[in-house]
């Protein structure tokens, strides 16, 4: 009788236990879809070339929510710290009322040419540093997209999507280049579909992705499986998912260039799978049919360290004084 006692009562708090942390209780910690935007106009002072911010509201969060652009003097900014990080994978809506998701353009003279950067899962701008860096001598807008990287993919495309519609006006004679690396590249090509369902909406020149797993991850589905509360994000990147469906299924506006870098080590390079430590090369290239990449390249490289490396830096280096060329040529057609 005491160990029947002591087993209900053993139940009863392991029941507890699952529950208080499970997705059934009312505490949401990730935006619910869908989600409305309006732009709050602002009049810039400090050179910002995006004035506008956003206040966006979800069914998940009681109150409306800031989405800003700010103007920033370089990438050490305090709200880029990895404790901020970590609450956007534990507690996206924390983040999101934050006030610290965001368009983040480092101080420079205004440029023809924008580049967005989107860094990948448990990313943070700071990351793209040595490609920033390294596009510093150009002659471009640098603008860097923060975000909780455990929320879902759409409902982040979409809140990037609104950001750049609402600043529209600015960005009308403009070039735009989007950076994603990893998950940033999904983020990316969708605000791109996003963008151009809309009539009056900035056009992307060019899209650049970097060890993205267009296949999805296998992880996610097992992460999933031995936690039930885990990123909202592993939804979206499980393999054969329905946001992978929708993006697949949706071509690039026909004035986007897409450019597609992936990876593979060393040491896999030299067996039948090539592989960047997370994902397989085959993966990464799988596009499907809708999504024609204009180019692909191969670069000996793991998944951790595709940012920093040399070959990667130079590839996107590559792409971007293209576009500047490109730009500048149409520009000067489109005069005479």
């Amino acid at each position: 009788m005491v160990r029947r006692i002591c087993y209900v009562f053993g139940m009863l708090f392991w029941i507890t236990q699952i529950t208080s942390c499970s997705s059934f209780v009312p505490i949401q910690r990730y935006l619910a879809q869908p989600v409305e935007c309006t732009p709050i106009v602002h009049d810039s002072s400090d050179g910002l070339l995006l004035d506008n911010s956003l206040m966006c509201s979800s069914a998940s969060i009681p109150c409306a929510f800031p989405v800003t652009t700010r103007s920033i003097p370089n990438l050490e900014y305090p709200l880029f710290t990895v404790e901020r990080r970590n609450i956007g994978l534990d507690n996206p809506v924390s983040f999101w009322r934050s006030g610290c998701a965001g368009l983040y353009q480092v101080s420079s003279a205004p440029a023809k040419l924008v580049v967005v950067y989107i860094n990948g899962y448990n990313g943070r701008p700071t990351g793209w540093k040595p490609i920033y860096n390294e596009l510093q001598a150009l002659p471009v807008t640098h603008i860097f997209f923060n975000y909780p990287t455990g929320d879902s993919l759409e409902t982040t495309a979409m809140v990037l999507s609104s950001l750049l519609c609402s600043n529209v006006r600015q960005l009308r004679d403009k070039g735009i280049v989007l950076l994603g690396h990893s998950q940033g590249g999904f983020i990316a090509v969708r605000t791109a579909q996003i963008l151009s369902q809309h009539s009056f909406s900035p056009a992307i020149r060019q899209i650049v992705t970097l060890v993205t797993p267009w296949d999805g991850c296998k992880l996610a589905r097992y992460a999933k499986l031995v936690n039930p509360v885990s990123p909202k994000v592993f939804d979206d990147i499980d393999t054969d998912s329905k946001f992978i469906h929708t993006v697949k299924s949706s071509p690039l506006p026909p004035e986007t260039t897409y450019t597609l870098i992936y990876g593979a080590t060393a040491e896999s390079s030299k067996t039948a799978n090539p592989n960047d430590e997370l994902f397989t090369t085959e993966n990464q290239l799988a596009t499907g049919r809708n999504i024609k990449p204009t180019s692909t390249h191969n670069v000996l490289t793991s998944h951790a360290e595709s940012l920093r490396d040399n070959e990667v830096v130079m590839l996107i280096k590559g792409c971007v004084e293209q576009c500047l060329m490109n730009f500048k040529t149409s520009s000067y057609t489109n005069q005479r």
